[in-house]
Formats: C-alpha cells, sequence, structure tokens
C-alpha cells in the first residue's frame, strides 16, 4: 500500500493513542469525576496555512471571567511529514547582545526564498548592566546551545541540573540538563570552565556550582570571586572589562586574559582583562582571583590547550554529543510531561492587576511554550492579550494547554512576559508591550526558536 501524507507513522500513532487517553484527565481528578475543559471558554478560529505542513491556529477567549479584555492563545503546529521543515534556534546576530524576535529570524538568512515560518522567543535571560566596556549584553539564564555551539552554563541545583529543550533532527525532548567543562593545559592540568559568554564574578539567575553565593533576588544574580570563562567567536562584542556590576565586587578584579585560536594554540596573554574581539574559530578565556591565578602560572604563548565540554542530560544518564545538529533552549518549567502538569510546577506569577470587578488580582504574564502533540508534531505557543500583556499563572497556562482540544503531551514554559513573541513570515502577531521613549516595542530577546525549510519532508506526495 503507498504512503500517503495522512498516514501516521506507528509510533506517532501509538503517541496520539496515549496523548489522547492522558489529555483526558488530570492527575488531581477523580476517576468518575469530570474534568472541567478551560478551553470550553474560547472560540477556535480558522487555521492558516503559513507552510506546507505550518498551520497557525487562533484561539479567542469568549467567556472573560474578570477580565476586561479577551485573551489570545496561538498555537503553530509543525508537521515535518508534510513538507521538508526543520525546528532550530538562532541567537541572531551575535551572542553577546539581545535584538528582537524578527531581527533575528531576519538573520537566519539572506536567501528571501529560505526565511523561517514561523519563530517564538526563547529562553531565559538576563541583562547585564551596562558596566565598563559592555553595553547591553544579554546572558543566558541556563543553557543555551545553537548547532553545537555552547553559549551558557547549566544551573547547578545541586548537581540535578535545570529544565531545556533539546532540539535535534527538527524534534524537540525536554529533560533536565547539565553542563561539566574544564580547561586542560598543555601537561594535562586540569581547571574548571564556570561559564561561557558572560561577565566573570557575576552568574546570572542561578548559581552555576556550589561555590556560587546569591548576592540579589531581584533580580537573581549570584556571585563567585574565582572564575573562568569562556567566550565564543560568536560572543560578538569586546569581553567585559572590570567594574562591569558596581554592585557586585567580584566583577572589579582585574583579573587575567587568554586567547587561543582555531586550533587551541595561545597567541596572547595578558594581566588584566576585556577590550578583546574573539578571534574567528578561536577563543578568549578570562580569570579572576584564582581562576586568574591558574591561566597566569601556567599558560605561555605558543601553548597548546583542550577546551572540554560536556552536556549531560541527566534524566537519561547520558552525554548529549555537541555537533552541529544540537540546539537547546532552557527554562526552570516544564508545564506537561506525558500529558500530566508535573506535581512540581509552581503556580507563579510575576504580573499582576486588578481585574474587572476593581478587586480581585488577575495574573497578566504573557506566555510562550515550546511542546509536542499527541502526534508527535512539534508546536509553538503563545497566549498573550489582543492589544496588551496579559496571560496566566504557570498553573493555569499548563491546565489550558492541558485541553483535550489541543492534544498537547509535553511543553516547557520559555521566556515571557514583554518577552512574548510569535512571528510568521514577516508579521508579527502578538502585541508589543515595552514602552522605549514613550513608544511600546517588541522586547529584545537572547534566543529565538523557529521552524523554516529544511529536513526531508519524507511522507510528502
Amino acid at each position: 500500500m503507498p504512503v500517503t501524507a495522512n498516514r501516521l507513522r506507528p509510533w506517532v500513532a501509538v503517541a496520539a493513542a496515549l496523548g489522547a487517553a492522558l489529555t483526558l484527565t488530570s492527575p488531581a481528578a477523580g476517576a468518575d469525576e469530570p474534568v472541567a475543559d478551560p478551553l470550553a471558554k474560547w472560540t477556535k478560529g480558522a487555521s492558516v496555512t503559513v507552510a506546507a505542513g505550518v498551520t497557525r491556529t487562533t484561539w479567542t477567549e469568549s467567556t472573560l471571567d474578570n477580565r476586561v479584555k479577551a485573551r489570545i492563545l496561538q498555537i503553530v503546529e509543525i508537521d515535518p511529514t508534510a513538507g521538508a521543515l526543520t525546528l532550530e534556534s538562532t541567537v541572531g546576530t551575535n551572542d553577546g547582545s539581545a535584538e528582537q524576535v524578527s531581527d533575528q529570524l531576519a538573520k537566519v538568512t539572506t536567501v528571501t526564498a529560505r526565511h523561517p515560518y514561523a519563530g517564538v522567543n526563547g529562553g531565559l535571560f538576563q541583562r547585564e548592566p551596562a558596566g565598563a566596556g559592555v553595553d547591553k549584553t544579554a546572558a543566558h539564564t541556563s543553557v543555551s546551545v545553537t548547532d553545537g555551539v555552547l553559549h551558557s552554563a547549566g544551573c547547578w541545583s545541586g548537581g540535578k541540573g535545570s529544565t531545556g529543550a533539546v532540539i535535534q533532527y527538527g524534534l524537540p525532548y525536554i529533560t533536565k540538563l547539565r553542563t561539566d567543562m574544564q580547561l586542560i593545559g598543555p601537561s594535562g592540568e586540569k581547571v574548571r570552565i564556570d561559564d561561557v559568554n558572560r561577565t566573570p564574578g557575576r552568574p546570572p539567575h542561578c548559581a552555576r556550582d556550589n561555590e556560587d553565593t546569591e548576592v540579589s533576588k531581584s533580580p537573581p544574580v549570584f556571585t563567585d570571586p574565582d572564575e573562568v570563562v569562556v567566550f565564543t567567536d560568536d560572543y560578538g562584542l569586546p569581553t567585559p572589562r572590570p567594574g562591569t556590576d558596581p554592585l557586585v565586587a567580584a566583577t572589579a578584579d582585574a583579573g587575567f586574559e587568554v586567547v587561543v585560536d582555531a586550533h587551541g594554540v595561545v597567541t596572547g596573554i595578558r594581566e588584566g582583562r576585556g577590550g578583546t574581539t574573539v578571534p574567528a574559530g578561536g577563543r578568549v578565556i578570562q580569570g579572576i582571583g584564582a581562576g586568574a591565578g591558574w591561566l597566569r602560572d601556567r599558560l605561555a604563548l605558543d601553548d597548546r590547550l583542550t577546551i572540554d565540554q560536556k552536556l549531560h542530560d541527566v534524566t537519561l544518564d547520558r552525554d548529549i554529543p555537541l555537533n552541529a545538529s544540537v540546539d537547546v533552549v532552557s527554562s526552570f518549567h516544564q508545564l506537561l510531561r506525558h500529558g500530566n502538569i508535573p506535581a512540581e510546577l509552581p503556580d507563579s506569577c510575576s504580573g499582576t492587576e486588578k481585574g474587572a470587578d476593581g478587586t480581585t488580582l488577575i495574573c497578566t504574564d504573557s506566555r510562550t511554550a515550546l511542546g509536542t502533540n499527541s502526534r508527535g508534531r512539534p508546536v509553538l505557543v503563545t497566549l498573550t492579550g489582543r492589544d496588551n500583556e496579559d496571560g496566566d499563572s504557570l498553573k493555569r497556562f499548563a491546565a489550558l494547554l492541558n485541553s483535550p482540544g489541543l492534544g498537547i503531551v509535553d511543553a516547557l514554559n520559555l521566556d515571557g512576559g514583554g518577552s512574548t513573541v510569535l512571528q510568521t513570515g514577516t508579521e508579527t502577531h502578538t502585541p508589543p508591550t515595552d514602552l522605549v521613549n514613550g513608544t511600546l516595542v517588541h522586547r529584545e530577546v537572547a534566543d529565538s526558536v523557529y521552524t523554516g525549510t529544511g529536513g526531508y519532508g519524507m511522507y510528502v506526495k
């Protein structure tokens, strides 16, 4: 019998059956207790075909409860059996600067016909202070990888790693990830690499190891006076100078800096650090405290170094090869796991305001998610107001995505709030919510997730 586009592969059919069963009930419901479907208060619009195998469906809130304006749920479904499609992430112009999603997607390719079909903002990030020699940099919160290049260390979390989506061969899977990095000198001596592409002494948002201590809760900032940080050649900015953050003493350390070429050969060493451009294919290594001492005492010009980086899947207890097929976007929270809302998911919300009754608070955090549905297809999801920032708490957002009508089995919460953006082609379907110089604009973000031309389209007829 010939294979047609609407015939499911066996594993997809199994996933569909399991997904349908899992999404009909929730762990909190009894066997005979019906579960209210939150999607019953929403109206489904017509699906729009963006490209072969890429559709965008909009759901509009029809029962507002305590809201003045309706919210908009948008879902882009990606069917790799209907077209030659890929799923990837991008940091845009460079890894050191934040950009709007539209700018990042525009830089994926210069060939108009190969422009991404659809994309959303990516993982969590934190802006670094505009300190000496550093202007508007963006540091990833946890593991970030594009085309096999590691751009940030993972959150330590007591060695348990943190949540992220590994995107490989056009499909995402959500797991706990940990990074293990070390610098190996010419005689085999080793030192831990604390992070990639951020100011030494100032881990953003979470501890990278058990030596990091918290110095600020809003925004979350940690510190470590003894660090080694590596900068990749796509960092795109001069390396940070001392004094980047006047509130974190460790960043004032003059430190030590080493330049390494594409062959791992030391081509430059100097006291002090910052203002250096990373050579093509090479790396720049900055050290402060004991990290600076290690670099100073052990390295000389023409020495050959090895930068050993491992990305470890904690859930499956395996290393993920860092090759060009691998992208990773980071998060702290998995919204759905095998069709269930994880028990550890907090009902967190950063932004609240009084609802239509003028008294009861509602959560107005716009939301972005990356997931997979019961047909084995990747989905990109946003929840926003029609012309304002609006969304929901994490658990309520997860409950909405867990509706049987959507069939989403696994979902990862990406950066939300003003970062939430959905674009198809060159059109943006989410409202700008950040006020800059009196004008509402879309927020600049660290990375984006997109679908575009690629893959094989094995079942296309």
